[in-house]
């Protein structure tokens, strides 16, 4: 009369689906994990980058002006004045033989409490050329140039980043 039919078993039960499904999520949470700590490193690594290229154009800029100044040519006047944080020039612009003419300075300083590298052009405002920069000092080569006679070789010191390794670039005049 009754017969005895035997059920199979087929799918998942509940715990089994939430376990595989927690699995797969905690999976899911890592990878996404690594991938936003691979896209703050690459941003962090683009941000150097465009930071190193500012630099380098602040430099091609002093050296430039230092060019126009006179820098390295037998005919040059002292036109320096350097201190930790600036660097002034003095150009004769006019060829009137005044070094002391404002109008015609280029100063190029670091305000550490701002964190910024700026230039000045004559009497006019100071324009930010990085920001920010954790640290610039400006140094003449030798020390005693002055005592000496003799055209000063400017060091900058920098570290662009908290973190990075203190660098230097120095600008010398050409001698023959």
């Amino acid at each position: 009369m009754f017969q005895k039919t035997e059920v199979l078993k087929k799918g998942f039960t509940i715990i089994e689906i939430l376990l595989s499904g927690a699995i797969g999520l905690l999976l899911l949470l890592v990878m996404a994990n690594a991938f936003i700590n691979f896209q703050k490193m690459g941003l962090m690594q683009n941000d150097n980058a465009k930071k190193h290229a500012s630099f380098e154009r602040t430099l091609m800029m002093l050296k430039s002006e230092l060019i126009q100044a006179g820098y390295g040519l037998a005919s040059y006047h002292q036109g320096i004045q350097i201190t930790d944080q600036s660097l002034r020039i003095q150009k004769d612009m006019n060829l009137d033989g005044d070094l002391e003419d404002s109008r015609e300075d280029v100063v190029y300083q670091f305000f550490q409490e701002d964190k910024k590298l700026s230039r000045k052009s004559g009497q006019g405002y100071f324009q930010i050329l990085m920001e920010p920069i954790y640290s610039v000092f400006f140094h003449a080569h030798p020390v005693d140039f002055e005592q000496k006679g003799i055209t000063p070789c400017v060091r900058m010191q920098f570290q662009l980043n908290e973190f990075d390794d203190l660098q230097e670039a120095t600008l010398c005049p050409l001698t023959l």
